[in-house]
């Protein structure tokens, strides 16, 4: 593996488990198809690490890996596994005019391995599927490709970068409001924040972008 990769030209950056999952809508504990989502995630569990990252798919939609397909996310969380686990478990909250609210647990519906991998100018994140939960009706409704690859970009949240005075909301455009964790898009430390040099976007260069909660992500197909 590692000497077809430097035939190619290619470094792999990290590899480990994918898994992904949906939470249904708050109250609705079995979806039956994308409508009663709320939110589409992708879990990245790298090897040897002590930590796991979750990853919010926008509009809940991850097209075929053909060229000019393209999807929005980002990382949402970034915890131990332990930690993890009780965050994509079932969550129970109040409101002031309709009480107790009941959020359920998330469904792993598809699983097996990913890589990430830089190739001159550009970086990619590759899966390959190895199961699926062939009765789940969304993962049915999704049809997710097996053995994907796409390039991924990170969006520059410096407002100057996009002639703006500020960004504009893409939470509320792309995402679910209910479970927002983070601040997105989030400000990166001033050293990773100069990597852009002014440009929208840069490529996946480093998994440390990947450790910043809120962190916009772009992925292109590449098929």
């Amino acid at each position: 593996m590692g000497e077809a990769l430097l035939a190619e030209g290619l470094q792999t950056l990290e590899r480990g488990e994918a898994t992904f999952l949906y939470r249904p809508r708050v109250e609705q504990f079995h979806a039956e198809d994308l409508g009663d989502v709320q939110r589409l995630l992708l879990l990245l569990s790298p090897e040897e690490a002590a930590y796991e990252r979750l990853i919010a798919i926008g509009r809940k939609r991850i097209p075929r890996s053909r060229k000019r397909d393209r999807f929005w996310g980002y990382v949402d969380l970034v915890l131990a596994p332990y930690d993890m686990n009780a965050a994509l478990g079932a969550q129970v909250y109040g409101t002031k005019t309709r009480g107790l609210r009941h959020l359920p647990a998330t469904v792993a519906f598809a699983s097996g391995s990913y890589d990430i991998t830089t190739h001159g100018p550009h970086s990619h994140l590759r899966w390959t599927i190895d199961r699926v939960e062939s009765h789940d009706p969304v993962a049915a409704d999704l049809s997710l490709e097996r053995d994907a690859d796409y390039i991924v970009t990170v969006a520059n949240p410096d407002p100057a970068a996009w002639d703006l005075g500020e960004l504009p909301d893409l939470q509320s455009e792309l995402f679910d409001e209910l479970e927002l964790h983070v601040t997105i898009p989030t400000p990166f430390p001033p050293a990773l924040q100069s990597r852009f040099r002014d440009r929208r976007f840069t490529p996946l260069d480093s998994v440390e972008w990947l450790q910043h909660p809120g962190a916009e992500l772009v992925f292109m197909g590449t098929g």
